[in-house]
């Protein structure tokens, strides 16, 4: 029976990414970022996608109205579908994901920016990308560790990308996210780091039905009169604090 629902599961899951140009139309068309309708339907797939794995989500606090960076722990690729479920928001991600079979268009369907890392002023241009997307009325999600921590533990946070929230003049949201499992800090089938195979972990995850995502979004950290620096270590102790609370 387990066989049975993995493969069911497996199956929904390739015919919904297959089938994303046919979910979320003028996939190409964005001029600056996705409109709201559209966004719309990018958070709707990524719902789709978090129905198909069956991933239990338990969220605290609300969504906030208005146009902000998003900031979050990160230790898994599931940590994308749930905040892609929970707002509309783009994110920011490794150009070379852009260029990968399949998920490659998917990245752009889905709206997301993308920063080239061993470019001269990458770091500079990501920030104006952010907050031109932030000005236009769409959230934009990043991970300010940098890469996944693969739930060993909260890494320091980057600073220069919250620049954008200065250029942009809006707040900030953090959000943490915890996969608690019996006596563990984490579901031992969720952490994902770059040298995993991302497609035997999504099999991992797929094959699991006791996977409980606990989301916790805060109250917004202000902006006004930081520097980077600042805001990048206000919001490290905000994320720091919520993981480690009940954990």
């Amino acid at each position: 029976m387990k066989i049975f629902y993995f493969l069911k599961k497996l199956f929904n899951f390739i015919f919904h990414i297959t089938n994303t140009k046919k979910i979320i139309t003028d996939i190409g068309s964005f001029k600056i970022c996705a409109d709201q309708k559209q966004a719309e339907k990018i958070r709707l797939w990524f719902k789709k996608i978090l129905d198909i794995v069956d991933v239990k989500l338990e969220v605290k606090g609300d969504v906030k109205e208005g146009s902000y960076l998003i900031i979050s722990n990160h230790s898994s690729w599931l940590d994308i579908v749930i905040l892609g479920s929970i707002f509309q928001t783009t994110f920011l991600s490794k150009i070379e994901i852009s260029k990968w079979p399949v998920l490659g268009k998917i990245t752009t369907a889905v709206d997301m920016l993308f920063i080239d890392r061993g470019a001269k002023d990458a770091a500079n241009k990501a920030v104006q990308d952010i907050s031109q997307y932030i000005q236009n009325d769409r959230n934009v999600t990043i991970f300010p560790e940098g890469t996944s921590s693969g739930g060993k533990g909260l890494l320091n946070f980057k600073p220069r990308l919250f620049a954008s929230c200065i250029e942009a003049n809006c707040p900030v949201q953090c959000v943490t996210i915890k996969y608690p499992f019996k006596d563990k800090k984490m579901h031992p089938s969720v952490p994902f780091v770059r040298k995993n195979s991302l497609f035997l972990n999504i099999l991992k995850v797929l094959y699991r039905n006791d996977i409980i995502a606990k989301v916790s979004i805060v109250d917004f950290v202000d902006t006004k009169n930081k520097n980077r620096k600042d805001i990048s270590k206000e919001c490290y102790e905000i994320v720091k604090n919520n993981l480690e609370r009940n954990a």
